[in-house]
């Protein structure tokens, strides 16, 4: 008994210090090193769901695209509730272009978190790349209900809907943005576009 649980302690630290020096590589730039690491600490506990998520991050930094998704798709299903590990897939199928694919799993990133805002912001700027204009304001409009005063959020929205030729609602979001940022002269000149073309429209 008193070896079978010293064994489990033992276990216990090495899949930590190997978890941590996978940690330490990576933040080091040693992409190869840390995933030698990482990929031993998670043979030692198969049930960590911060070593999946380490290993299909440095595999993104490594630029090993391909074995990250297939990574990536492998952890959800072990945790298929993780918002995380999706927007992870996501984001390395924009990395290779296939938008469709990052949309799909990004819709399921923001099913399983709807409070993530980042989630919206990603899945907008693909909305954008694939000119779906409205597309990327709804997403800007779920990122700013958590991030009301957030001028950077709202002047997105803004010039999104400038793009779009949406000019009243851009000169609103320009004008909100501007109660958080006075003194921002881009935001002020764009404020003033948007409002010469509303009047001439």
């Amino acid at each position: 008994m008193f070896c079978f649980g010293f064994a489990k302690v033992r276990r216990f630290f090495l899949f930590h210090s190997l978890y941590n020096k996978g940690i330490n590589r990576e933040n080091l730039g040693e992409y190869p090193k840390a995933l030698n690491c990482l990929f031993l600490a998670l043979s030692l506990n198969a049930k960590s769901l911060k070593t999946y998520i380490a290993i299909s991050r440095v595999n993104r930094k490594n630029k090993t695209f391909l074995n990250a998704i297939d990574f990536c798709s492998k952890a959800i299903v072990r945790f298929p509730q993780n918002a995380q590990l999706y927007a992870i897939k996501a984001d390395l199928y924009r990395k290779i272009k296939e938008y469709d694919n990052a949309l799909s799993a990004y819709n399921k990133a923001i099913e399983l978190d709807s409070s993530n805002s980042e989630y919206y912001i990603y899945r907008a700027n693909i909305k954008y790349i694939m000119n779906d204009l409205q597309g990327a304001i709804n997403d800007y409009n779920g990122a700013i209900i958590n991030n009301k005063k957030n001028h950077n959020l709202i002047s997105t929205r803004a010039f999104y809907n400038f793009e779009k030729k949406n000019y009243k609602s851009a000169y609103d979001d320009y004008t909100l943005a501007l109660k958080f940022q006075p003194e921002n002269k881009h935001i002020k000149f764009m404020q003033e576009c948007a409002q010469k073309l509303m009047q001439n429209t």
